[in-house]
């Protein structure tokens, strides 16, 4: 037989055999989740991203695209069914094998949300919001823990990768550690300086670098800034001789204003989302920085 002849059907059917392996569709919501996904399935395939916008993570609506795509993947990640609350109506439809939700990974650190500066909402606001807090991301000993948990996943959903998903989450593990070394060495010289913050969205942050306790403005993400709740939270910035502010993409300008008008504050704001960087690897790297500079920046 032709040697030539040989060689070119042991490529074809190379090639064939290449072809019949398809990657898994693997689909995020929100970009931090999305870049750790990104990090695990480096050389394999890119994993989709939902929220793609500056839109909430809470309150954001799926196009009829998106909803298709969710039906079609072979493995769904969110956070939490109580926190990317348009999502939950179309992850009803989804098989329970392919959906994973990263608050449900085993010895995962999740508190409780925090009281304001008010011991009880004396203005009787409708609360419809989560007591548990979600922003789990912000701790890096959570995201190794979820790391480790979509990596046992996407081998059980992709075991010809298995070896890959195992090196690249080495790989992360090495990049975080290194991550937590440098936040340390950041936040060293503002360890005991205390911020406000509107929102309370950075407690998961605080405590995995052991900051102290913000005062806490509003109870609650997307709570009324009232005269008084305003009034009372300028009276105790003053009294602590607080000099940062933090406030998140979402909160109303109005709001920083009226928080700094007469304090000598200043006001930062924080992207714990990373609206403003590409999606990718590097994003859940580049959030983590941004925050412990801003935070630093706004104290020093």
């Amino acid at each position: 037989m032709n040697l030539r002849f040989i060689i070119s059907l042991i490529l074809l059917i190379s090639l064939g055999s290449a072809y019949g392996q398809t990657s898994p569709v693997v689909v995020t919501s929100i970009k931090p989740i999305h870049s750790i996904v990104s990090s695990l399935m480096s050389g394999i395939a890119e994993p989709e991203l939902l929220l793609k916008s500056n839109n909430s993570a809470h309150t954001f609506h799926l196009k009829p695209s998106q909803i298709r795509l969710i039906s079609d993947a072979d493995l769904v990640i969110t956070v939490d069914e109580n926190f990317e609350i348009g999502l939950k109506k179309a992850l009803t439809n989804i098989n329970s094998d392919s959906l994973m939700f990263v608050s449900d990974t085993d010895n995962l650190k999740i508190y409780s949300t925090r009281d304001s500066i008010f011991e009880k909402d004396e203005e009787h606001e409708e609360q419809d919001h989560s007591i548990l807090d979600y922003h789990l991301w912000l701790s890096t000993e959570n995201v190794q823990l979820i790391a480790n948990t979509i990596a046992s996943r996407l081998k059980v959903l992709d075991p010809s990768n298995e070896q890959t998903y195992v090196t690249n989450l080495e790989k992360f593990n090495l990049k975080i550690d290194k991550l937590n070394l440098d936040l340390v060495s950041k936040l060293k010289s503002i360890k005991s300086k205390r911020i406000a913050v509107i929102d309370d969205t950075l407690q998961y942050f605080e405590k995995d670098q052991k900051l102290k306790r913000p005062v806490i403005v509003t109870p609650y993400h997307g709570a009324r800034l009232s005269v008084k709740r305003t009034l009372e939270s300028k009276r105790m910035i003053k009294n602590l001789k607080i000099s940062c502010l933090v406030y998140g993409i979402d909160n109303n300008p109005s709001q920083v204003k009226a928080l700094s008008e007469g304090l000598a504050l200043k006001a930062s704001k924080i992207d714990i989302l990373g609206s403003e960087f590409s999606p990718g690897p590097d994003l859940y790297f580049n959030i983590m920085n941004q925050i412990s500079s801003q935070i630093r920046s706004c104290l020093e």
